[in-house]
């Protein structure tokens, strides 16, 4: 019968001590970092020094107060010792699956084997209580089982430590590892023992200074787990930092590198183009009307055809380009080691093909197009600023020349880019100095030829230039976004007109206004012109809004949606330009418009063209079978308004009865017109 001991004692007290030190310390490393697998070695350690301060307890009730096996306090050690022994080596092993698999132990799972681990030591417990004494039988269940269990599970956790040593950086899994098998070969030593004393009835002299060798074991596993978890957090801190890094340095949505890393590249390939002699090319690449597929559609549907057009772009690059999407829809490609401009030429002509092919996003089919700028190193700039300059400028010389293709930079653009940015310049200053004027056409009475109403044109008068036309500045008001003001502007002015006007002589005249496409692509665009038709106290059906046929078909079913809450308000709806676009019949016809204003470029040939005579005429027929109102601009002679009025057109434009006058001239107009029509 084992014999208390200074020895048995100091060894039960260390490993206690050590469970608990090391318990709390992984607990508060776990509080720290959060790891997961540190949540089952903190539980397993705290069992350990549960199950020696039990089995101690139990220990010390049967050898220095004889208790017997069944009394109370012995047997409710023994069940506490079990438990906590056979759910030590569960959480031991969890701890070691979630470190080496990187993923967490299902919780269901978990559970499932703990009751199971618990129930078998409860089991074990209470099996050979009819001996009094402290009989080998009884030991071998109770310790030399779950001796036997914890050795094998941990030396096949020791196996799978030392299998991904491979897999992860440092030596913290390699002590762990040697630290379970160590630890393993003590258990199973443990097991021997108790055999060895159930078939000889005695067991080595040194059996009670094994709690040093455990003691020993567990201070290595503590140490190989501090050294795993501080690896993993050097481990996690540098994927962080590379993880920051390419968030920095890489577009969000795409995953494109963004405009810093495209410039770092830029300037790199720069560097080595002028050691090599060679020569590289940067493209910029902006869609056309992608503002139009955001507006209509939504971010999502064209954040999806951003990524679907990055991987198209990407199938165009060689191996060493770099594609950057530089924000919104600009993106640029940097082509290094060229041997001739025609082949920068050649992959931005692919680049225009692939993107001709529509993608369909969220199943819808939708046609996309780009203009692209090329600058070449040495010749469009020597430095990366210079080059992505160029290739901008270059670009909106492409959009200039009617989008959809590409243009190679010439020094004569710069000069363009900055006339357009002084024009902006002057343009704001000319808003907010109230140098914008309006001029008004009259519309006139085909077969009366009275005055019926005006289309308002804006002009600029500009203090040095003199009086400029639309032609001059709205390309650069549309793309610089002062179209919108100037829109506002342009409607408030004309109604506070309309309604002088009507009070003047009163009559039932209209007031056209021309809204643009970016105004037209307000969401709120309705309220604004009910607002303004409200403010200035004018009938909207005396409002005629004129859109082009080329914006009308941007988007013909957004178009429809926008026209119908224009027409509840009352306001008129006029199709401008029409016969240059491609407008598709059926569209028409779905279109809420009342009127269809008949090009210039049509009336001017219809006595010299058969073809122009045919399609005014065939136009006129159609307007009037669909109950439109048909308005000829670019009247010019008295022949051209005989051929229209044999057609029944209904309204005339053009220089033969006045050309766009301003408020103050117009008065006169309109009173002499007066006069002839009495």
């Amino acid at each position: 019968m084992p014999q208390i001991s200074f020895t048995t004692v100091a060894t039960y007290l260390a490993q206690f001590i050590s469970a608990i030190v090391i318990a709390g310390l992984l607990f508060g490393f776990q509080r720290q970092y959060r790891n997961s697998y540190l949540r089952h070695w903190v539980s397993g350690w705290a069992a350990l020094a549960v199950y020696h301060l039990a089995s101690f307890t139990g220990f010390v009730l049967a050898v220095a107060y004889h208790q017997p096996a069944l009394h109370p306090a012995r047997l409710a050690a023994a069940l506490v010792a079990a438990v906590a022994g056979y759910t030590q080596i569960g959480w031991f092993v969890f701890g070691a699956y979630e470190l080496i698999r990187r993923r967490p132990v299902r919780m269901a799972d978990a559970r499932r084997v703990l009751i199971i681990l618990a129930l078998f030591g409860v089991a074990t417990a209470i099996v050979f209580l009819d001996s009094s004494t402290l009989s080998a039988t009884r030991y071998l269940a109770r310790f030399g089982v779950r001796a036997f269990l914890g050795g094998i599970a941990f030396l096949v956790t020791a196996v799978a430590l030392w299998r991904s040593r491979t897999r992860r950086e440092g030596i913290g899994v390699r002590v762990l590892g040697a630290g379970y098998f160590f630890y393993a070969l003590q258990q199973l030593q443990y097991a021997g023992f108790t055999m060895v004393w159930l078939l000889e009835g005695a067991y080595p002299q040194y059996f009670d200074t094994l709690g040093y060798g455990d003691f020993l074991l567990q201070s290595v596993l503590a140490i190989g787990i501090v050294a795993c978890l501080l690896e993993d957090e050097r481990e996690a801190a540098a994927l962080a930092s590379v993880e920051i890094e390419h968030i920095a340095y890489h577009d969000a949505l795409t995953g494109l590198p963004n405009r810093p890393l495209f410039m770092d590249r830029l300037i790199i390939s720069v560097a080595q183009s002028h050691r090599s002699g060679q020569k590289l090319a940067v493209l910029f690449l902006d869609l056309d009307r992608f503002k139009d597929i955001n507006d209509s559609l939504g971010h999502s549907i064209g954040d999806q055809l951003l990524k679907a057009l990055a991987d198209r772009i990407r199938r165009c690059m060689r191996e060493g380009d770099t594609l950057a999407r530089f924000g919104g829809d600009e993106f640029t490609l940097l082509i290094p080691r060229i041997e001739d401009v025609e082949d920068v030429a050649k992959v931005a002509a692919e680049i225009l093909e692939t993107l001709d092919r529509p993608f369909v996003v969220s199943d819808r089919e939708l046609f996309m197009s780009a203009s692209i700028g090329i600058s070449v190193y040495p010749a469009d700039g020597l430095d990366a600023e210079t080059l992505v300059r160029n290739a901008d400028t270059a670009m909106y010389r492409a959009k200039d020349s009617g989008r959809d293709n590409y243009q190679l930079y010439a020094p004569a653009m710069n000069a363009l880019a900055l006339e357009r940015l002084a024009l902006e310049n002057l343009l704001r200053k000319a808003i907010s100095q109230q140098e914008l004027v309006l001029h008004y056409q009259p519309l006139v009475d085909a077969n009366s030829r009275s005055v019926v109403g005006f289309e308002a044109l804006v002009r600029w008068q500009h203090p040095e230039l003199g009086l400029l036309s639309p032609g001059q500045f709205i390309s650069v008001a549309e793309m610089s976004g002062l179209i919108i003001p100037i829109g506002e502007w342009v409607l408030h002015t004309a109604l506070r007109q309309l309604r002088a006007w009507r009070h003047m002589f009163g009559t039932d005249l209209r007031m056209s206004v021309n809204l643009s496409a970016r105004q037209f692509q307000q969401p709120d665009l309705a309220d604004q012109i009910r607002a303004a038709v409200e403010e200035h106290d004018v009938p909207p059906t005396s409002v005629e809004l004129e859109i082009t046929e080329t914006h009308a078909m941007q988007n013909a079913e957004r178009t429809i949606g926008t026209l119908r809450e224009l027409k509840e308000i009352g306001v008129r709806i006029a199709i401008d330009d029409f016969g240059t676009g491609y407008s598709s019949l059926s569209y028409l016809k779905r279109f809420p418009i009342d009127t269809l204003k008949l090009d210039q470029a049509f009336i001017r040939g219809v006595l010299s063209d058969p073809s122009d005579a045919a399609i005014v005429s065939a136009v006129i027929s159609m307007a009037h079978s669909l109950d439109l109102e048909v308005v000829a601009e670019g009247v010019e002679t008295a022949e051209q308004l005989s051929f229209l009025q044999s057609r029944q057109c209904d309204r005339i434009q053009g220089y033969y009865f006045s050309a766009p006058l301003t408020a103050a001239e117009m008065e006169p107009y309109l009173l002499s017109s007066a006069a002839a029509s009495m």
